[in-house]
């Protein structure tokens, strides 16, 4: 199988693959027992195995892989209605991969040969909803309407304001030294 990127900070996206695996060593997979390791199935150093599921598409009953990726997952119904067909057909043990299994880490996955990939799904983001703001300090401009301000004052008038205050504190100053 070819080697497949994910970039770095990743998250949202899930990839199931098919396991070409006895049941036992499938079920050892699962339990991630010592010499059954979904990082070296995935060709890669490490991966964290809480954001990894093995598991027998039998155990999904009625609900298949593709309700499961609809309503478990919450994948985005184009990429089911895409791989619909391979969905239905599957049967024995699936892998699914989880983005966050990465870190957020860039990861080339070298896939053993028992791998299949089946697909990339991507899961569906919440909406949010934008709530209007109907505070007066939302508003544009919040001073009363009509009213303009004042122009600032001349700067000969700013000028004169300071040499009499000089004036006055000297004066003082000179009070004080001589009393």
């Amino acid at each position: 199988m070819a080697q497949i990127e994910i970039p770095r900070n990743e998250h949202g996206n899930l990839r199931v693959f098919a396991l070409s695996l006895p049941d036992d060593e499938a079920q050892a997979l699962r339990d991630n027992e010592a010499g059954h390791s979904q990082s070296d199935l995935l060709g890669v150093d490490s991966i964290d195995t809480q954001h990894v599921e093995v598991f027998r598409v039998d155990d999904l009953g009625a609900m298949g892989l593709a309700g499961y990726l609809r309503e478990g997952i919450d994948a985005v119904e184009a990429d089911i209605a895409r791989d619909a067909t391979k969905l239905s057909k599957i049967d024995g043990w699936v892998m699914f991969v989880h983005s966050s299994a990465f870190a957020g880490d860039a990861v080339t996955l070298t896939p053993s040969p028992k791998l299949t990939l089946i697909g990339t799904y991507t899961q569906q983001r919440a909406e949010t909803a934008q709530m209007p703001l109907e505070s007066d300090a939302a508003a544009p401009y919040t001073g009363v309407p009509g009213v303009t301000m004042p122009p600032p004052p001349s700067g000969r008038t700013n000028g004169s304001l300071i040499v009499a205050g000089l004036i006055i504190l000297i004066g003082f100053i000179l009070w004080w030294a001589f009393s």
